[in-house]
């Protein structure tokens, strides 16, 4: 099953799930996630950590 990026809407097999600034939470490719977390955007994850597959 493949699903999309919620910032980019790229289709990946794997995505990250993230708790986002503005949009809540979502899935994210590895390279979303990467510059959502650099612009301090996402938001640790209910349950701890801050993101899992």
């Amino acid at each position: 099953m493949t699903l999309k990026c919620s910032v980019c809407g790229k289709e990946e097999i794997s995505l990250l799930r993230a708790n986002h600034r503005d949009l809540g939470a979502i899935k994210l490719c590895v390279g979303c996630w990467s510059k959502e977390q650099s612009k301090d955007r996402l938001l640790p994850l209910e349950g701890g950590g801050s993101c899992c597959r």
